[in-house]
């Protein structure tokens, strides 16, 4: 079973200064489900919410 070491994860990681592809991906994703929640909130409150 072979130890990885910290340079060898960090040659794995680093793009040369640029923000990482998968970063980018999770924060995006992250940022599309919290605006369709707060439309699903604002759905049932508010004055959408039609009660």
């Amino acid at each position: 079973m072979k130890i990885f070491n910290f340079f060898e994860v960090k040659k794995m990681i680093d793009t040369t200064g640029r923000i990482p592809l998968w970063l980018i991906v999770i924060l995006t994703g992250i940022l599309i489900i919290a605006l369709i929640g707060i439309f699903f909130f604002g759905s049932y409150t508010g004055l959408g919410s039609s009660l």
